[in-house]
């Protein structure tokens, strides 16, 4: 068995200062909207997950923090960017994600990665993700066990 449901999401708005790791103003307007548009469209999810903080970055955390803290749900962080295989592999396999719904914000240069992991069909989902995209959020419906992946994009 699987998770019934997998969303997958870059991390919001970054600075024009490439070596600053957090979100910028814009990103943290977007972190704050995703408090009540995510519930009201997906639901609230059973796990949050973001790739950990590095010294490069702590956008995916900054962005989904707010949410998680919203609906009082951990926010688990224990995969560094590079390893998504080993979170695909995490939540296809134990049972505690069967039948959930994730939500993943990652990093735009690995989530291509991250969906193939997950079994994504190839086509399925934007690769190379477009760098200047940060509101799309990919759906993975695992009812069938190949994943049938849709997109929806944040309204702001």
């Amino acid at each position: 068995m699987a998770p019934v449901k997998i969303l997958i999401m870059r991390h919001a708005e970054k600075p024009g200062d490439q070596a600053d790791p957090n979100l910028s103003p814009e990103g943290q307007d977007r972190a704050k909207a995703l408090v009540t548009w995510y519930p009201e469209t997906f639901g609230p999810p059973d796990f949050i997950f973001a790739a950990a903080i590095s010294k490069h970055s702590e956008r995916p955390v900054q962005t989904v923090q707010p949410l998680a803290d919203a609906l009082g749900r951990e926010l688990y962080t224990p995969y560094a960017d590079e390893n998504y295989a080993a979170l695909a592999e995490a939540l296809l396999s134990e049972r505690k994600f069967d039948g959930g719904t994730i939500l993943i914000c990652w990093h735009h240069g690995h989530i291509p990665g991250l969906m193939q992991a997950l079994g994504a069909p190839e086509g399925s989902y934007p690769d190379p993700w477009v760098p200047t995209v940060f509101n799309l959020v990919l759906v993975a419906d695992f009812r069938d066990g190949v994943p049938t992946v849709s997109d929806v994009s944040e309204p702001f």
